[in-house]
């Protein structure tokens, strides 16, 4: 009898460590080539982009539209609004915080950093698609090769 109870235990508790875990989803996100994209970061629209921190939503690239993050006076991100987490279903959009401190899936809760796009909590376990970005003079240039 005590070797039953045991194994009911060891059962019981892989089973919740194994809930616990995140979800792997082996959907991959979508793939939509777009041409290449050009930002005149003097252009008003793109105000938000002046500051370090500063980040801009452009909806008519990519699968879900791409966030445009300024790192640095040299470094923007470009990472694709379709979460990374069962990247199909319709509420897979990922959106800027309020707080403008990090990305959230509000469909799955899945939080992102800007600094590679990497999951910090929520469901997701793999980044979000990042795309290349050139800055050359006031002119950036995002295209449709992925980083990761």
């Amino acid at each position: 009898m005590k070797k039953r109870s045991s194994r009911v235990w060891a059962w019981t508790l892989t089973a919740l460590l194994l809930a616990c875990q995140p979800e792997m989803s082996d959907d991959p996100i979508p793939l939509i080539a777009f041409p290449d994209h050009v930002i005149n970061l003097l252009a008003p629209e793109n105000q938000a982009l002046a500051v370090n921190g500063g980040y801009k939503e452009i909806n008519s690239i990519g699968v879900r539209g791409v966030i445009l993050y300024r790192q640095s006076a040299t470094t923007f991100l470009a990472f694709e609004r379709n979460c990374s987490f069962r990247p199909n279903e319709a509420c897979a959009t990922v959106n800027v915080h309020v707080s403008s401190l990090y990305m959230i899936d509000p469909c799955c809760n899945s939080t992102f950093s800007f600094d590679s796009g990497s999951p910090t909590g929520g469901m997701a376990s793999r980044p979000l698609r990042q795309y290349v970005t050139e800055l050359v003079g006031l002119q950036l240039t995002i295209t449709d090769e992925i980083l990761n």
